[in-house]
């Protein structure tokens, strides 16, 4: 008869901070061991905060702790893991495996210098992306290169128009996205205008949103999912408060299987993980160009076609845009 395994014995062992690095680097669970974690049931993460897991099985959610068979591996909102329940009152239950992501929304922190991107959210099926009206300006540059990490993670991207109370005419803005193919949904949080029709976009949907500080996200999050009473900070003199340090996915209220994800306000998107060859393919402006080169980039090279295009088809802002990303993508290279 096989021994049995001892799944938890094997967890203890890999959990101790004793063993040497290399002992810890080097052990490998077994296929005998990998076959048992895979009877488990899948979860899924609603939370990390500060080391803490919380996670969805069963149909609800629960407190959880890394297995030592997780050792080096870590999860985000929105990933599918493998989890042992709690056992008894003083035990929580232990996530074993993390499954593989189908999409993720990713970001670095130090804009594009540097390839140390950090994944914000997994397996989303949609963004959105807030954007303020009364600071256009700076939220069509934010706006842009989430769309490229979206487009680049696999996620279908939805842009919000933020405080239409203040009555600024964004319809030229509007058109612009709507045309590449993003619905576009102007709101109010003040009044409330827009706010059933991002309502209707969360069905059956697990949805990530995000935006700059400032931008009235967590008003708008307040209306959609009542309950999570987050705290509203005033865009400043430099800039927004953070008001969500972490995030977290909330049952959308009134709708079955419909999450919406906060993710913590940031001031910049760094893109640094992409190669600037990579950029063009999520420009849809660029799709169908024809240019002489296959990994043409649109920045001057033989046989580019870029300067063929109307204003209707590649508007200045949208050009512009792309030519700052590639300038920091291209900036960010090793030397």
């Amino acid at each position: 008869m096989s021994p049995r395994i001892d799944i938890e014995a094997f967890e203890d062992e890999w959990e101790d901070d004793d063993l040497p690095e290399a002992r810890r680097r080097g052990r490998q669970l077994s296929e005998r061991a990998q076959q048992k974690i895979r009877e488990y049931e899948a979860g899924r993460v609603v939370a990390v905060d500060r080391g803490r897991v919380t996670v969805l099985y069963d149909g609800e959610e629960h407190e959880a702790a890394y297995g030592g068979s997780m050792r080096g591996e870590q999860v985000v909102v929105g990933d599918d893991v493998r989890v042992r329940p709690a056992r008894h009152d003083k035990d929580v239950a232990r996530i074993l495996e993390r499954l593989p992501r189908e999409r993720v929304l990713q970001r670095t922190p130090d804009d594009d210098v540097g390839d140390e991107e950090r994944v914000v959210v997994a397996n989303v099926d949609q963004v959105i992306v807030v954007v303020g009206v009364d600071h256009l300006e700076g939220g069509i540059g934010f706006l842009d290169r989430v769309l490229v990490a979206a487009s680049d993670g696999g996620i279908e991207a939805v842009v919000c128009m933020n405080k239409m109370d203040l009555d600024v005419d964004v319809g030229a803005v509007a058109e612009r996205y709507e045309a590449i193919g993003h619905r576009v949904v102007p709101t109010s949080a003040k009044t409330g205008e827009g706010v059933d029709d991002l309502n209707w976009l969360l069905v059956g949907a697990w949805t990530a949103f995000t935006g700059q500080s400032g931008v009235g996200k967590s008003s708008l999050f307040n209306l959609l999912v009542p309950d999570a009473e987050h705290e509203v900070g005033e865009l400043g003199r430099y800039g927004g408060r953070h008001t969500t340090v972490a995030a977290r996915a909330y049952r959308v209220p009134g709708h079955e299987d419909a999450w919406l994800v906060d993710t913590p306000g940031v001031r910049s998107w760094g893109l640094g993980w992409l190669e600037p060859r990579d950029l063009p393919a999520h420009y849809p402006e660029f799709r169908g160009l024809g240019c002489l080169h296959d990994d043409c980039a649109h920045a001057g090279e033989d046989g580019c076609r870029i300067d063929g295009l109307t204003e209707v088809e590649l508007s200045p802002e949208r050009r512009a845009s792309y030519e700052r990303i590639l300038g920091g993508l291209r900036a960010g290279e090793p030397s």
